[in-house]
């Protein structure tokens, strides 16, 4: 919008006085007001605001006039708010919008310096450079699939901060000015303050009520506190509006009386704005607050229950769950895995017949529990008199010609307690993005290919490995294994699915709906480990595979950091079975010496047991080939190359990283994959349990 008054061009191009070329005033026109503008202060603000030196509100303050901001509209759900700005320019006004109230000043002042120099002729180019997913300011970030902020509470316009050349929304305090650090470091650009969610609430809700108990609804004057509850959970708040509860969980009363606050913002909010018109196409790419809030809930109290009266394995520091909604709705939602972890196993533990757990990270041990549960489906179908009937009670369907898929109403979600290791928890949470920009070296290492380290936590970039190439004999005689981080391993999920090179035969690509967090969510950097970093250079995927895109939250009831050491095992929960498993990471097998039902000799003869009584799922020329006749000597890596799209889209996923010189993904060993199926003619009820 752009709203400008009489408008008088004139150029001052001829030298009435005779004067010499060199001094001639500067070019210049008069637009509203009959202010007088220099041409070439223009064009020099919009070369600045090009290439990145400036930005447009710097570059149209130093045009040496006033300029005055005013937030127009506020609306969007409190996770992924969004704002309208109005910039006031010698009469003239222009209107921006934009996720924040920064990004639409920006929006605003980009308006009003491409309409100026639209009336000489001349435009301001649009910045659409290469992206650099390096850098810290999240307003270079095209993500706006993924705006899933941190709650930003409302704030009355008559509140509104006035910005201008001369004075920003907070003054600094005279002692700050002139202190020492500022001599070396700077000035610290002061931010407005943002009342918090429990101060708006009772400005905006009369009369509400916040009830506190313990995490699973005991009072807090019992004798003794429950022994069972898990740190994040264990003081539960309810905050009652008229007729409405909401419930916040914490470490602490304080956390979850904050919680509970930002969870009835969440949705008054959304309520509130529900028949707002939607500011700009794109914001779409967030989830409910509601759905993620439910999410995290669901996940915390399965894990309380089946770890019940076990106070050794309750300790985690990391928690994992995936949950299974219908038409994405918190009704009839059906936690489908619950896991903690964050240990690999050791080198000396590794196992030639497929019977250890390399990986026992929440994130990882909760996708092998959702391949468990499809294969639990799968075997239903296995079991019916004809396998390619539609089960009403079964989550995936039948497709014509062959296979299954996950049926069209059903949506997966992960469910993590904090940001996966590796490139999407490569970030500073407390510090805020500069200006100017970042110099530092280590900015470079941002979306690199990580690896955690044997015997340690944490991850390293590849290109500061020893090796790319791991060998058997060499992690044998001391060389430390490596494995590829949760946020890579993630990402490959977005690209190959969840379910993995073997059930690839049976069903198509089975992707996460969303990613609900319950602590250090930046959605910027997230949605560069998901998928910013490979987006502009994978190509070539073989359908059915895709890049999924999915949905970020993080829950109103966040974690606590946890600086403690955390334990070396891994609780493992499956809706099949009623029981956990709790794995010994260091030895990647049960803390019996049994081999866990996760392990891959398990999930292969899941596999041949179904593929052998199923339709298989056609290939990417449309022909499926069957499979061999000898199964007992099929190897493991054999079957996995019998999928040869899925072997195609992981292939061009390594390209991706590669081309744009992140790194090559690290493998293991090849005799890992090396071993043939061990259990054959099983019992289903105890290979599926």
């Amino acid at each position: 919008m752009c709203e400008v008054g009489d408008t008088n061009l004139r150029t001052d191009d001829t030298n009435l006085d005779g004067e010499p070329p060199a001094k001639r005033p500067a070019p210049s026109i008069r637009l509203g007001a009959g202010f007088k503008w220099n041409l070439q202060a223009l064009a020099n603000a919009a070369e600045a605001v090009q290439s990145g030196g400036k930005s447009p509100v710097s570059a149209l303050n130093e045009l040496g006039v006033r300029v005055t901001y005013t937030v127009l509209r506020q609306g969007g759900p409190a996770h992924c708010p969004s704002f309208t700005v109005a910039v006031n320019v010698a009469d003239m006004t222009f209107e921006g919008w934009g996720h924040s109230k920064r990004e639409a000043r920006a929006s605003a002042a980009r308006a009003c310096l491409s309409a100026l120099l639209a009336h000489v002729g001349r435009v301001l180019p649009s910045g659409n450079t290469p992206h650099d997913f390096t850098s810290d300011d999240p307003g270079k970030y095209a993500a706006s699939e993924f705006q899933c902020l941190p709650a930003n509470m409302k704030t009355s316009q008559n509140d509104t901060p006035t910005y201008s050349k001369e004075r920003s929304p907070v003054s600094p305090s005279p002692l700050s000015a002139y202190s020492p650090a500022t001599a070396l470091f700077g000035a610290t650009n002061a931010t407005a303050i943002i009342k918090s969610p429990i101060n708006l609430l009772y400005e905006n809700y009369p009369g509400l009520t916040f009830t506190c108990t313990f995490g699973d609804g005991s009072p807090l004057d019992i004798t003794q506190a429950p022994l069972q509850l898990s740190h994040s959970m264990r003081f539960k708040v309810v905050c009652q509006i008229k007729d409405q509860k909401f419930e916040g969980y914490g470490s602490s009363k304080k956390l979850a009386k904050l919680a509970a606050a930002r969870s009835a913002l969440a949705v008054l909010e959304e309520g509130r704005t529900e028949s707002l018109p939607s500011p700009s196409p794109t914001q779409t790419g967030f989830l409910p607050q509601t759905l993620a809030d439910h999410i995290g809930k669901l996940v915390n109290e399965k894990f309380n229950e089946v770890m019940k009266g076990d106070l050794i394995h309750s300790k985690r520091k990391v928690l994992a769950g995936v949950v299974l909604t219908i038409n994405n709705s918190p009704e009839g939602a059906k936690v489908i895995a619950v896991t903690t972890g964050t240990k690999c196993v050791s080198g000396e533990h590794m196992s030639v017949r497929g019977r250890a757990l390399n990986d026992c990270h929440a994130e990882v041990a909760a996708r092998r529990c959702l391949q468990r549960y499809l294969y639990s489906q799968l075997l239903m179908y296995a079991s019916a008199a004809d396998p390619r009937s539609p089960i009403a009670e079964s989550d995936v369907e039948p497709v014509a010609g062959g296979g299954y898929q996950l049926r069209g109403d059903r949506q997966l979600h992960l469910y993590v307690s904090t940001a996966p290791c590796g490139d999407g928890r490569i970030f500073s949470p407390h510090e805020q993005a500069e200006p100017e920009p970042d110099r530092h070296p280590n900015r470079l290492a941002r979306g690199q290919l990580r690896t955690k380290i044997e015997s340690g936590e944490g991850t390293i970039p590849v290109k500061n490995s020893n090796s790319l190439v791991q060998t058997w004999d060499g992690v044998m005689q001391g060389e430390r294994l490596l494995t590829m981080s949760c946020s890579d391993k993630v990402a490959r999920w977005c690209v190959v699915g969840v379910q993995g090179a073997l059930l690839s035969r049976l069903l198509k690509p089975v992707y996460l709906h969303s990613l609900v967090l319950g602590s250090l969510l930046h959605p910027h950097h997230m949605y560069r480990a998901l998928c910013g970093r490979i987006e502009s250079y994978i190509t070539s995927l073989p359908p059915p595979f895709k890049l999924q895109r999915p949905l970020l939250a993080r829950a109103a009831s966040t974690e606590a950091r946890t600086p403690a050491r955390a334990p070396s095992f891994s609780v493992c929960w499956c809706v099949t079975t009623p029981f956990p498993e709790v794995v010994n990471a260091t030895t990647g097998k049960l803390e019996s010496g049994q081999p866990s039902l996760l392990c891959k000799q398990s999930m292969f003869a899941r596999w041949l047991y179904v593929a052998t009584k199923l339709p298989l799922l056609p290939q990417e020329d449309g022909v499926s080939e069957p499979l061999p006749e000898q199964l007992d000597s099929l190897l493991y890596n054999e079957a996995k190359q019998m999928c040869p799209s899925y072997q195609a889209a992981k292939e061009r996923l390594i390209q991706a990283f590669e081309k744009a010189k992140l790194g090559r993904w690290v493998k293991k060993p090849l005799e890992q994959d090396q071993f043939v199926c061990e259990i054959l003619n099983a019992e289903p009820t105890a290979l599926f349990a």
